[in-house]
């Protein structure tokens, strides 16, 4: 993952540039937004770059050990968790649906963007899917 790193940050600079309220430049408000958005910005960044793949122990780790993670990931989880969303979104939808999420913030929040990328299919049934995807990455072998 460390050698992924790199393109992890090229991939959140592009994020951030293709939604004009996310950073890049850090500001207040657009830290605050950073905060609720982080899934979003780190989860396209790991799964753009590759990372997704490689933090498969880390996921089996973090589920094991912690309670479970909220749906979408908090700004804790997003680091870990948020290209677990996008390996979901890709594998149901489409790399087309990924491109698609990473660069249209809606105003609704992450209850709409995932609604609208997932088809407009209820959220818990999208929430129930991603927790299946996290125990499915977590027992698959390297």
């Amino acid at each position: 993952m460390n050698l992924l790193a790199p393109a992890a940050l090229y991939a959140q600079l592009v994020v951030g540039h293709n939604n004009s309220r996310l950073p890049p430049p850090f500001g207040p408000a657009r830290f605050a937004r950073y905060v609720r958005w982080a899934w979003l910005q780190a989860g396209a960044a790991q799964w753009f770059s590759g990372q997704t793949a490689y933090a498969r122990p880390a996921i089996a780790r973090r589920l094991r050990e912690g309670p479970d993670p909220d749906f979408p990931p908090g700004v804790r989880d997003a680091p870990l968790l948020g290209g677990s969303v996008f390996d979901l979104l890709a594998r149901e939808e489409g790399e087309a649906a990924c491109v698609h999420l990473a660069c249209d913030l809606p105003s609704g929040g992450a209850d709409e963007a995932l609604r609208r990328a997932f088809q407009a299919r209820p959220l818990r049934h999208t929430e129930s899917a991603w927790r299946a995807h996290l125990a499915q990455l977590a027992a698959a072998q390297p």
